[in-house]
């Protein structure tokens, strides 16, 4: 993995001891860590901008202003899948397992996080695994 800038959905601006935020889209802030080949570069936070029901593409402007071109989640709705790889933004699948920023980023630098796939999209109706 070379030059990639990760988002990772956090509850607390704590960097790579953060806590994962299990809803993407309604998430209080990403930690955004920069990859160089395999080390680790900058790390920040950008808060989310609070939105509505069916907001959540706003958040996909956000993370693409930001430079980033890989997000770690655990759930995420139909709509901002869709922008995020209209985005060129790759997503991958991290479960509960990986519960701060630094387990989600060294589970992508090891190459263990499946790409995100349609199957896994939280529904409209509440029946989301996050």
């Amino acid at each position: 993995m070379k030059n990639l800038k990760i988002a990772v959905p956090s509850e607390v601006p704590g960097g790579l001891d953060s806590e994962r935020s299990g809803h993407f889209g309604h998430c209080p802030m990403f930690t955004l860590v920069e990859l160089d080949g395999d080390k680790i570069g900058k790390v920040s936070i950008v808060h989310n901008q609070a939105h509505e029901a069916g907001g959540c593409m706003q958040v996909v402007g956000l993370l693409k202003d930001q430079g980033v071109n890989a997000l770690v989640v655990h759930g995420m709705g139909r709509g901002p899948f869709m922008g995020m790889q209209k985005e060129g933004i790759n997503v991958y699948f991290a479960d509960q397992n990986y519960s701060d920023v630094a387990m989600a980023v060294d589970g992508l630098r090891q190459q263990k996080l499946p790409r995100f796939e349609a199957a896994q999209l939280c529904k409209s109706n509440g029946d989301c695994h996050h």
